[in-house]
């Protein structure tokens, strides 16, 4: 696992919690999309870039795009998130599909943070925000 905080997992507690809850993504359709099958069903989850502060950098968004479009979750990536999630007693609610849903989707976002950062863009003075959402059935 790549530069995970424990702000970032507590957030992440707090989203899954908090179900009916969720930010609201930008106007317009998601930069990715994706039907994702998962023990129990299937999570449809759908991700958006939009600026984090006023006017960021050109560059930035353009990496964060193509790191968006060509993220690729590995076995080992999406059972570490998963697992850090489980392990996260505020979570014990929260049914297993939407885990699983969860530690893909924000296995898809760490390569986004990580490309960032690579970039000079860490996520301490986040630039592109990513945004989501997740439906599991």
């Amino acid at each position: 696992m790549r530069g995970r905080s424990l702000l970032g997992v507590s957030l992440m507690a707090s989203a899954l919690a908090m179900t009916a809850c969720a930010p609201v993504p930008p106007v317009g359709g998601p930069d990715r999309s994706e039907a994702v099958p998962v023990p129990g069903g299937t999570c449809d989850i759908s991700w958006w870039l939009s600026p984090a502060i006023d006017d960021p950098p050109a560059e930035a968004g353009r990496i964060a795009a193509k790191a968006l479009e060509d993220a690729r979750v590995s076995d080992s990536q999406w059972s570490d998130w998963y697992s850090l999630l489980d392990d996260d007693p505020d979570l014990d609610s929260v049914p297993e599909i939407r885990l699983r849903g969860s530690a893909y989707l924000e296995s898809v976002r760490e390569d986004v943070r990580v490309a960032l950062d690579e970039a000079g863009y860490p996520d301490t003075e986040r630039v592109i925000e990513v945004y989501s959402s997740l439906s599991c059935t």
